[in-house]
């Protein structure tokens, strides 16, 4: 599956029920009158990320480990844009071009959009980021990856293919080329067990 290149996983959330203090004692005579109850208020949900959307691009101006981390980071948060819309833009031009991993995003890409699909949901969330500068220039960014559920949707409207999530460890080689030209030169991908 293509989304599993970086290891999706499903994140849950865990909604607790609210309970009277066990220690405060029902009433003793009934209410007087009794009112029609109360038409109770429909939960607004959280809204989920569009991955159409694409994520906002930081400043590189700087050549510094901050600026490392901050292109990595902006790398891995195209990942679901790509899928969901196939502009691969922006990929392509921080993608060096001796770089498998970004090639072979690339390639499904296309694939999945030849086919007339798109991948709906996967955002990812970062954790912890650890960010090495090797030179001057070279950077080696490990990022822990949380990735959220994503579906595979056909030309039809259909779901074809779903993934739960997925945690991953990520090692991005970035490289400043020139201030404001940075380029990811490789990719590797760790699935974290627990």
């Amino acid at each position: 599956m293509v989304m599993t290149v970086l290891s999706l996983c499903a994140t849950s959330v865990a909604l607790a029920g609210c309970t009277s203090d066990p220690g405060t004692p029902p009433p003793t005579t009934p209410p007087a009158t009794s009112a029609a109850p109360s038409p109770s208020a429909t939960p607004t949900p959280t809204p989920t990320p569009d991955a159409a959307t694409p994520p906002e691009r930081p400043d590189m101006s700087q050549v510094d480990t901050e600026t490392a981390e901050a292109v990595a980071v902006y790398f891995l948060q195209l990942y679901p844009y790509v899928y969901a819309t196939g502009d691969l833009t922006e990929w392509r031009t921080l993608s060096h071009p001796e770089c498998i991993f970004c090639a072979s995003v690339i390639t499904n890409v296309e694939e999945m959009v030849a086919a007339g699909e798109h991948w709906e949901g996967g955002h990812a969330e970062f954790p912890d980021v650890t960010t090495t500068a090797v030179t001057g220039q070279l950077f080696n960014v490990a990022l822990h990856v949380v990735e959220a559920p994503a579906q595979l949707v056909t030309t039809e409207g259909s779901v074809s293919e779903q993934s739960t999530g997925g945690d991953s460890l990520i090692t991005l080689v970035v490289t400043a080329e020139t201030p404001e030209t940075w380029r990811v030169r490789e990719g590797e991908v760790d699935e974290i067990t627990r």
